[in-house]
């Protein structure tokens, strides 16, 4: 924390003239929430180091600029450092507010993250071959071990530092090394997959090589006009997960039930080598039969999971939560929803 007396000649902001700045430039109150540090009190509001220093944390856990926050003039720090992909109708504040707060969280997620050294030249279907080595499937619990065992971390995001406008995912870099954080939420592994697949290829095809950081907004699949990096990241996830970039999959008949589409996914996963909640998920994009494709999804084993859950407990797992201070290990806890790093 600051000295007492660093502050005398810098404005410093109370407790309540920064969560109202805050507000105004459109941060959700649970993300207020969830970066307001555990060491604040009612005793430290009379304190001018104590109140400069939660400017300051809360400014870094947003990934706001301190000075501008003194200013009262919010500024976004990682705006534009960032691609945006399938901007949908999200305005260039929510860009801003996304970008700052999910580079913030990553850089976070980083630093507890051991090291790992990430191959200079792969591609999806080598990455493919590595785990069809020892699994049967490319499913989202592989592509978890991938990520971590090249230092990759993968979070779900419980916190949103808007109120409604949530990002599908975004991929950090920093210093040749990068964070996935997952935004969506499924309770299928198969659909998780695909999204963590996406995200994958980017970082495989070098899409973040000049940039800091890459957000998608929207979904992929449902994209109007993705672009040529879009279309690029959709094909290597379809390749890391069936082992073609453009897989054919059709149903025989044009009548079925979800229980039949279920049956024949389990049956044809083996010999495909595709799990068989990613051969449904195939299908009902080339048919767009949403209904008996999740209706499939509710029978293939397991069936609904909390996925999410699972994902942030692994995290939990494979952080080096004594790297970061107490203050940022709270932090990251809030933000993936724990209540415990143990």
């Amino acid at each position: 924390m600051l000295q007492e007396g660093v502050c005398d000649t810098v404005m410093t902001l109370s407790a309540g003239q920064l969560r109202r700045e805050l507000r105004e430039a459109g941060i959700a109150n649970a993300a207020i929430n969830a970066v307001w540090p555990e060491w604040w009190s009612a005793e430290a509001k009379d304190s001018l180091s104590a109140t400069a220093e939660l400017t300051y944390t809360v400014a870094r856990r947003l990934g706001l600029s301190p000075s501008a926050l003194f200013d009262g003039s919010p500024q976004f720090l990682w705006h534009d450092s960032t691609k945006f992909k399938n901007l949908g109708t999200a305005t260039d504040r929510h860009q801003a507010i996304l970008a700052s707060f999910g580079t913030a969280v990553g850089r976070c997620a980083l630093n507890a993250t051991p090291t790992a050294v990430f191959p200079s030249v792969t591609s999806a279907q080598s990455v493919r071959n590595a785990i069809l080595e020892q699994a049967r499937f490319v499913d989202v619990t592989e592509l978890l071990k991938f990520c971590w065992a090249m230092g990759i971390p993968v979070i779900q995001l419980r916190v949103f530092p808007l109120q409604q406008k949530h990002m599908q995912a975004m991929t950090v870099k920093v210093e040749g090394r990068y964070a996935i954080l997952l935004g969506y939420e499924s309770e299928y592994y198969a659909r998780v997959a695909y999204i963590l697949a996406h995200e994958i290829g980017h970082i495989l095809l070098g899409h973040l090589e000049y940039s800091d950081n890459l957000l998608d907004m929207d979904d992929p699949l449902t994209a109007d006009d993705p672009d040529g990096e879009e279309v690029e990241a959709d094909r290597s996830a379809l390749v890391l997960l069936t082992g073609r970039d453009d897989p054919q999959v059709i149903a025989d008949t044009e009548s079925y039930k979800a229980s039949q589409l279920a049956q024949a996914a389990m049956a044809a996963a083996d010999q495909e080598r595709i799990e068989p909640g990613v051969l449904a998920l195939c299908l009902g994009h080339a048919t767009g039969r949403w209904l008996e494709t999740y209706g499939a999804l509710k029978i293939i084993a397991p069936g609904a999971q909390l996925v999410g859950n699972q994902i942030n407990q692994l995290a939990a797992s494979q952080f080096d939560w004594e790297a970061l201070s107490l203050a940022n290990r709270d932090y990251l806890m809030q933000v993936m929803g724990l209540t415990d790093y143990a």
